[in-house]
């Protein structure tokens, strides 16, 4: 009992740092919360997951200092379940002695212990906060307590985060509408895919919006040859996407993907369902860094468009690596020091 009192005590004055502490933008509160419950819990990762269009999608990841953090897939933990029970806190202690969860994939995930709160908007639940854990854990009630304080503070947060994106949203519509009236080829005819000029559009805001939080994103590029049924198959993919992934035509059958917040290890999975819909084609792929130059000075991904198709097969020696086998070549930036940003941090 004196354990827990102390550990109360901890919490609530960690809960108080957090709350006094003014923040710029509200995503800056989460990054913070975040990092918070990862070092009062010592948890493996915290995260925030919102409710989109096309399914749950991972916002912000933390974990312990010196980690990576990956791109998890809410859809396919405890998120779910959070959403369709959110009076309260989903709390699972091991789900691999409890009957509840013998059939739930949670080991695609490598999630074991699970404490999950609800973020509310409006008296309706957007978005689940979580902490995470690889092996059992008996999650103590001032610890459940505090999850669901900073699912409070959080679900704030996320009402100002939502009338913002849906302003950006209004803009980017009529910067879109403005730019459709000023040039009609926002849209590629021969695939109906956006083209280069909108994916400058694209970002214009996006870019910034990525600097400003330290994400990344994967790059692919690759040629799709004008064969039949190849319009059907790029829309096909379109449709597989995540709603912020975005799929360009460059002209000349080149084609571009952009997953934003996305390291190598969830873009390579990615690509390989790309290319079980469009075939084995060979692609070349890097990472935009916003830390590292040239990335973090161009005001477009053009840049990391160019480091990608180094690799594709035409750029390629004959028989080279991807030249011929469908392979995905990857092109990266050097992480030496002097090329980061003063004072930031490598992922």
């Amino acid at each position: 009992m004196a354990d827990e009192i102390l550990l109360e005590e901890s919490h609530l004055a960690a809960l108080g740092t957090l709350g006094a502490t003014c923040f710029a933008h509200p995503e800056d509160l989460i990054d913070r919360g975040l990092g918070l419950l990862v070092a009062q819990l010592g948890v493996d990762r915290a995260t925030v997951a919102s409710v989109t269009s096309r399914g749950l999608e991972t916002l912000w990841c933390s974990e312990p200092r010196g980690q990576t953090p990956p791109c998890p897939d809410p859809n396919l933990d405890f998120c779910p379940h959070v959403l369709a029970d959110p009076a309260g806190p989903l709390v699972i202690h091991d789900a691999g002695s409890d009957p509840r969860w013998a059939e739930h994939p949670w080991r695609m995930q490598g999630v074991r212990a699970y404490l999950g709160a609800p973020l509310r908007h409006s008296a309706k639940a957007v978005g689940v906060l979580s902490v995470q854990c690889a092996g059992a854990r008996a999650w103590l009630p001032p610890e459940v307590a505090l999850v669901n304080a900073v699912a409070a503070l959080f679900g704030k947060a996320m009402e100002v985060e939502i009338l913002k994106v849906k302003l950006r949203q209004a803009q980017e519509a009529l910067e879109i509408s403005t730019a459709v009236l000023e040039d009609s080829a926002m849209e590629t005819p021969g695939t109906g895919l956006p083209s280069r000029a909108y994916l400058e559009l694209w970002c214009r805001s996006h870019l910034a919006q990525a600097r400003r939080r330290g994400e990344p994103m994967a790059l692919a590029t690759w040629v799709q040859p004008p064969e039949p049924g190849r319009r059907k198959l790029l829309e096909r993919l379109a449709g597989e996407l995540r709603g912020v992934d975005l799929l360009v035509d460059l002209g000349r059958d080149r084609f571009l993907l952009v997953l934003p917040r996305t390291q190598r290890s969830g873009a390579e999975t990615a690509l390989e369902r790309v290319q079980g819909i469009v075939g084995r084609l060979p692609m070349g792929a890097t990472l935009w860094n916003p830390l590292l130059a040239p990335d973090r000075d161009a005001p477009t991904l053009q840049p990391a468009i160019r480091r990608a198709q180094a690799t594709e097969p035409g750029m390629l020696e004959p028989g080279g690596e991807g030249a011929d086998d469908g392979k995905v070549v990857w092109s990266l930036l050097e992480s030496s020091r002097e090329n980061f940003l003063d004072g930031a941090s490598q992922w």
